[in-house]
C-alpha cells in the first residue's frame, strides 16, 4: 500500500499552456470540408482525449529492445482463399485516404478542399441541433440536393426520418412545406432496431470459431512471443484474414494492404439462426475522433464478406469495436456499453448524441444503453465484462496496483516511500532496455504523480507538471466510470491493469466465453505478477487462462481486440 496520497490534487493543476496547445492541434484536424473544432463536441470529452493524449506521450520511446524478428519458412505457412480479381486488387492497391470510394465519406472521393464559412456553419449546426432542423433549415432556403451535400450534410441518413404518423417525411422536408408552427418537433429519427443477435462480451453466448486479422507472417521473439502468428493457433475455427499467405490451423482469407490487428473495430459479427451477418460502421477509422478513413480495415471486412463467410450489413454509423461493449442483465435482457467519444463521433453525421445512444442501441438490438468515458483509448482497454449466476461482473482497470504488483515482481520489494520509487525508477533508467523497461518506467511514475504534484509543481517544466497531470485526471475519470457502474447496482471489482498507449499490461483486455477467461499473457519475466493480477477473474464459474500477447500488447491490443468470436447456436467453440 502507497503510504502517500492526494486524491484531489488534479483538482489544484488546472490546464495548462500544453493542454490548451493539444487542444488546439485536434480543433484544427480537418473533418471533411471543415475543421473538427466545427463539430463542437462536449467539452469533457474533449478534455479527456487532451488528458490522454498527454498522459501516454510522457515518454517518446517504448524502450523496446532492438530484436531481430523470424519470418516463418514455407513449409509453416498455408495458401489464403483470395476473393479478389486481379483487376479489382490492382485498381485498389494504391487507394489511400486522399482517394476514398464514392460510397465511404458523404464528403465524396476527393481529398477535401478548405472548408468555407457556411460550411463550418452548417457542421456546428448539425451537431448541436441535429440532422432533422439542419436540413428543414437549409431546404426552406434551397430543395437543390447537390447544394446540401455540397454543405456536407448526409442525405442518406436523412431517409431514416419519419413524422408523429410515421409515414416518411424527407420529400416533404426539401420542399420546404409544413403546417406546423414548429416544424422541427414533428420529425424524428427512426433507426431500424435489429432482428439479429450478437455474441455478447460476458460469455453468455455460444460461438462456432472466429475471426481475426494476420497483420504478418513473422515471430518476433520466437514461439510464445505472443505475436499474432503465434497466438492465433491456439484458437480453434479461427478465420484469419491475411495479406497473403495464413499459418497451420487457420482458415485464410487474402486481403488488399496489410491488415492491423484490431479486428473488431472493421465490423461485428451477427446471426439471425441461418445467415451470419458483418455489421459494419460507415467507413473503418482509425484515431480517436474517428476521421480518418482507413483503407486496410476495410478491405479487410470485405475480404471476409467476399469469401462467403457473412452477408454485409451497413450501420451507417460511426464506430470501432473496442469501444462497443453488450452484456446481458441476470434477466437476459441486453446492455450496450458505449462510449462518449463514440456518440460524439457521429456529430459528423449531424446525430445528436440522444439521437447517436438510440441509434446504436437499436443497431445493436440493446435494451439498455450506459454511455461511458474511457479514460484510455478504447473500452476494452479498461473495462471487462463476465457474467455469473449472480448477474454481470465488472472489471474495471486499476493501473496503480499493476504497478505495485510490477515493481515487487522486479525489485523484490514493494514500493510504499518516495525515495524506494525513485530510486527504482534511477536503476531502470541507468540499465539497458528490455521488454519490461517501459511498463516499470510507467509504474514508477503512476506512483509518484500525486505527490510529485502536490509538492513539486512549481519546479517542473509545463511539458512534465501537463503530463502527471493528465494521469491524475485519467485516474478521476475511471473513478467515474466505476461510480456510474455502482450507481447502477452492478458489481464492481478492480483488475490490475494498465491502459496507456505504448504501456499495455496486465489481464483487462480479456476474451471471456462460456467456458474460459482468456487474458493477455505479456510474460518477459513479469508473469508472477500477471498471474497475482489475473486472480480476480477466480470464482466466476471459468477457467482462467493466460495466452501469450506481447507483441499485441506491445502494438496497443489484446485479446478481446485480436480476435471476435462468430456466433453460432450449436456447439460452443472454446
Amino acid at each position: 500500500m502507497i503510504l502517500w496520497t492526494c486524491a484531489v490534487c488534479w483538482s489544484l493543476i488546472p490546464p495548462g499552456p500544453v493542454e490548451a496547445q493539444v487542444k488546439a492541434r485536434i480543433e484544427a484536424l480537418p473533418v471533411g470540408q471543415s475543421a473538427f473544432k466545427d463539430l463542437a463536441w462536449p467539452d469533457a470529452v474533449l478534455d479527456a482525449l487532451v488528458d490522454r493524449i498527454i498522459g501516454q506521450s510522457w515518454r517518446t520511446s517504448t524502450q523496446h529492445p532492438p530484436r531481430q524478428s523470424v519470418g516463418l519458412t514455407p513449409e509453416r505457412t498455408v495458401e489464403s482463399a483470395d476473393p479478389w480479381r486481379p483487376e479489382e486488387r490492382a485498381s485498389r492497391i494504391t487507394w489511400g485516404n486522399a482517394i476514398r470510394p464514392a460510397q465511404a465519406n458523404f464528403f465524396g472521393k476527393e481529398r477535401a478542399p478548405g472548408g468555407t464559412l457556411e460550411q463550418a456553419v452548417v457542421l456546428r449546426q448539425l451537431s448541436t441541433e441535429g440532422l432533422a432542423a439542419t436540413l428543414l433549415t437549409h431546404a426552406q432556403e434551397s430543395a437543390h440536393v447537390d447544394r446540401l451535400l455540397e454543405l456536407g450534410i448526409p442525405l442518406d441518413l436523412a431517409g431514416l426520418f419519419t413524422g408523429p404518423d410515421g409515414i416518411p417525411v424527407l420529400e416533404r422536408m426539401l420542399s420546404g412545406s409544413t403546417n406546423t408552427e414548429d416544424p422541427r418537433s414533428t420529425f424524428q429519427l427512426e433507426w431500424p432496431t435489429t432482428n439479429l443477435q450478437f455474441c455478447h462480451d460476458d460469455g453468455s453466448d455460444a460461438s462456432l470459431g472466429w475471426r481475426a486479422h494476420l497483420p504478418d507472417l513473422r515471430l518476433i521473439d520466437g514461439r510464445d512471443d505472443g505475436s499474432a502468428a503465434d497466438l492465433l493457433p491456439r484458437f480453434s475455427g479461427t478465420i484469419a484474414i491475411a495479406e497473403n499467405q495464413t499459418i497451420p490451423g487457420t482458415t485464410g482469407v487474402r486481403t488488399i494492404g496489410r491488415p492491423d490487428q484490431w479486428a473488431r473495430d472493421n465490423g461485428r459479427l451477427a446471426t439471425d439462426g441461418q445467415t451470419k451477418y458483418l455489421l459494419r460502421p460507415r467507413w473503418a477509422s482509425r484515431g480517436d475522433t474517428g476521421t480518418e478513413w482507413w483503407p486496410p480495415a476495410e478491405f479487410a471486412a470485405e475480404s471476409y464478406v467476399r469469401a462467403g463467410h457473412a452477408v454485409s450489413r451497413a450501420t451507417g454509423l460511426l464506430w470501432q469495436g473496442g469501444n462497443i461493449l453488450l452484456f446481458r442483465e441476470r434477466d437476459g435482457r441486453s446492455h450496450l456499453l458505449v462510449s462518449t467519444t463514440t456518440l460524439a463521433r457521429n456529430q459528423r453525421l449531424g446525430l445528436t448524441t440522444e439521437e447517436s445512444a438510440r441509434a446504436l442501441q437499436r443497431t445493436f438490438g440493446a435494451d439498455t444503453i450506459t454511455p461511458l468515458t474511457p479514460s484510455g483509448f478504447h473500452l476494452d482497454i479498461e473495462l471487462c465484462v463476465i457474467q455469473s449466476p449472480e448477474g454481470p461482473v465488472m472489471f474495471v482497470a486499476d493501473p496503480n496496483r499493476a504497478a505495485e504488483l510490477l515493481l515487487e515482481n522486479a525489485f523484490g520489494a514493494p514500493g510504499t516511500t518516495l525515495e524506494q520509487i525513485t530510486e527504482y525508477r534511477n536503476v531502470i533508467d541507468r540499465n539497458p532496455p528490455n521488454p519490461m523497461s517501459s511498463r516499470l518506467q510507467h509504474a514508477c511514475d503512476l506512483l509518484l504523480a500525486d505527490v510529485l504534484l502536490a509538492n513539486e509543481s512549481d519546479r517542473m517544466t509545463p511539458e512534465v507538471r501537463s503530463a502527471f497531470a493528465a494521469m491524475v485526471r485519467m485516474a478521476e475519470r475511471r473513478e467515474a466510470m466505476v461510480n456510474t457502474l455502482q450507481s447502477k447496482g452492478y458489481d464492481v471489482r478492480r483488475v490490475p491493469s494498465f491502459v496507456s498507449i505504448g504501456r499495455l499490461w496486465g489481464p483487462a483486455n480479456a476474451l471471456v466465453t462460456s467456458s474460459h477467461v482468456y487474458w493477455p499473457q505479456f510474460g518477459a519475466g513479469s508473469e508472477p505478477a500477471e498471474e497475482a493480477a489475473a486472480q480476480v477473474f477466480q470464482g466466476l464459474g471459468r477457467e482462467v487462462r493466460g495466452r501469450p500477447a506481447r507483441a499485441i500488447l506491445e502494438r496497443d491490443g489484446g485479446l478481446h481486440c485480436a480476435l471476435e468470436p462468430i456466433p453460432a447456436f450449436g456447439q460452443l467453440n472454446d
